[in-house]
């Protein structure tokens, strides 16, 4: 089978057993791999239907047709299972080197049922799985335990994917740490991992056994590929990443109105310029890594008290430093390294604590936290990880907070999931994309904020002529959800500036099979779909498709007082989409073969 190993190693920690999963070839054509193979796996199980704390919920770990190849950015990882923060679908994919360590041992992806009764690590090889003893483990921080299974393995060749103690108590949000820097970090699948007392899962591959991933088409898959590495090494972005990290764009995106302040009630603020990926360059950048077989290397390497460390990407910037109003750098320095450490999304605690510090100032909820207090911030992260006093309340998420204290509409966040660091007020068509996004609000897969400055797909005729308009913008969502659809399905990382017809050559030079640049974006319309079809069994109903009032107050600076409208916006997705009151019409299943699905 050319792109794919052909099977899925399957594990049940309740039962102790380890067994191969062949994937149906349709599904491998209709869902290429990730996410997209995953969420059909899922509906296949019925995971809507269980507790999502509960043995009876999958994890399931898929790679895609390119990891493994030349292809570049493509050792990335989808985690997906039912969310217990959202109690929806669920997925965060992590770079490293896990997904090419899985494909060199021949898995293409691993499915995790049951849980076991007492804390374990599944060790994984070409031979298939091992489930060992980790109660050593449990209790200690995501690098300890990473150190601790690399002494233990002794191999040279091991990824790791490890839970901290936010995983082990169960806070809704917690992480997966990968191989030291890498993040598995939205909607809380560290939390379904500790649910299953399942520590880490390591891969270990012997080169003299090393699984080679079989190529349809060599000579045409080399020469897009060569077309593709050219495109990166021009592209601005890429450069940018590679010279300042995600961080670089601190202070582009506080000029746009992009960067959220005081838990999105501010539009300026003079610290960005502090804690911006240049000020790291001028005074603690030593270095950057990046993702196996990726050239841009956007990951930042900083000194701090004499130790190199992994620095903080812009999301944790503008979580904990503008949305808390610390413009320290070397405090934030310190937070990412704990937050990571611990095992949390940086995005939903540091939205979760900035939260606490409005309720307190509001004298709703004291919280006993004020505003750019580093070091109260610091005690909070542990206090939730450990779920101790009024840590345990927000270790539930905002949804959580803004119920218990009468706050519904001033927590931020879309179907449970907090609104990460970019605003719709600055970019309008983020808008409908918060809203209807299957993870809740979520920012990275489609990056409606390319498209609002500039970006273009004219093989899809996406384009956006005005960034605060709201007049086609349903459309112009719908149509980039599509697209970026494919990045979490082949699998590549969503930074790589590469066309449909990329993506159409290569997917067709490595499997054999048939694809085009029409009929990728079905396949990205076909996954989106089953998504959507499987949150609307999880109870997801066209109410839900909307932004809290927090968001939708005008502000100054760079956003000029815009308020998306929301509504409009939608109800121009549905049209498109052919999702009569939000739901998939039975002409649009069909249309995408999905007439299977049942309601």
């Amino acid at each position: 089978m050319y792109g794919y190993c052909g099977k899925i190693l399957r594990v049940n920690l309740t039962e102790k057993s380890v067994a191969t999963y062949i994937p149906d070839e349709k599904d491998l054509r209709e869902f290429i791999g990730g996410a997209g193979l995953a969420v059909k796996l899922h509906y296949d199980m019925k995971t809507f239907e269980v507790d999502p704390l509960s043995p009876e919920n999958v994890l399931v770990l898929m790679t895609g047709p390119l990891t493994a190849t030349k292809a570049p950015s493509t050792s990335r990882l989808e985690f997906c299972a039912r969310s217990p923060l959202t109690g929806i679908w669920g997925e965060s994919n992590s770079g490293g080197k896990m997904a090419t360590y899985l494909k060199y041992c021949g898995w293409d992806g691993i499915i995790i049922e049951g849980a076991s009764d007492k804390p374990v690590y599944l060790k994984v090889d070409a031979n298939g799985a091992e489930i060992v003893d980790a109660e050593s483990l449990w209790g200690k921080g995501c690098y300890e335990t990473q150190e601790e299974i690399e002494k233990d393995l002794g191999e040279k060749r091991v990824s790791t994917a490890v839970i901290g103690p936010a995983g082990e108590n169960l806070v809704k949000y917690a992480c997966i740490q990968v191989d030291n820097s890498r993040h598995a970090g939205r909607t809380g699948m560290g939390a379904v991992m500790g649910s299953k007392k399942l520590k880490s899962i390591a891969a270990v591959y012997d080169p003299s056994e090393r699984h080679k991933v079989e190529v349809a088409d060599e000579d045409a898959f080399n020469k897009v590929v060569d077309e593709v590495m050219a495109r990166i090494k021009e592209d601005f972005t890429c450069n940018m990443f590679t010279q300042l990290g995600t961080s670089g764009y601190v202070e582009t995106a506080e000029g746009f109105g992009d960067l959220p302040i005081k838990y999105y009630t501010q539009g300026t603020w003079e610290g960005a310029t502090k804690i911006s990926g240049a000020a790291m360059a001028a005074s603690v950048l030593r270095g950057n890594d990046g993702c196996l077989g990726c050239v841009v290397r956007c990951g930042r390497v900083v000194e701090h008290k004499g130790k190199e460390i992994h620095g903080p990407e812009y999301e944790t910037l503008a979580a904990f430093g503008a949305l808390q109003l610390n413009d320290d750098l070397e405090s934030l320095i310190e937070i990412n390294y704990l937050v990571n450490d611990l095992g949390m999304d940086s995005i939903s605690s540091g939205v979760s604590i900035a939260f606490a510090m409005y309720l307190t100032e509001k004298g709703v909820g004291d919280f006993d936290i004020k505003w750019g207090d580093a070091e109260k911030v610091k005690e909070l992260l542990r206090d939730i990880a450990y779920r101790r006093g009024k840590g345990a309340e927000l270790a539930e998420g905002v949804r959580f907070i803004g119920g218990k204290y009468g706050a519904d509409n001033w927590a931020a966040h879309v179907k449970g999931l907090e609104i990460p660091m970019h605003d719709a007020r600055a970019f309008s068509s983020l808008a409908a994309a918060y809203a209807t996004h299957p993870r809740g609000a979520c920012h990275l897969p489609h990056q409606m904020y390319l498209y609002e400055m500039g970006k273009t797909i004219q093989e899809y005729d996406i384009k956006s002529d005005d960034r605060f308009s709201n007049d086609g913008k349903g459309i112009l969502t719908a149509k980039v959800q599509n697209f970026s659809e494919l990045f979490n399905s082949i699998t590549m990382c969503a930074f790589m500036p590469v066309k449909p017809r990329h993506i159409a050559e290569m997917l067709k030079a490595v499997t054999g099979y048939d694809y085009n640049v029409e009929n990728i974006y079905t396949a990205g319309e076909r996954i989106f779909t089953l998504k959507r079809i499987y949150n609307v069994k999880c109870g997801i109903t066209a109410r839900d498709d909307t932004l809290p009032e927090i968001v939708l107050q005008p502000l100054e600076g760079g956003s000029a007082g815009n308020v998306p409208d929301v509504k409009k916006q939608v109800s121009e997705l549905y049209e498109f989409r052919k999702w009569p009151e939000g739901i998939p019409s039975r002409e649009k299943l069909e249309e995408l073969g999905l007439g299977w699905v049942e309601f």
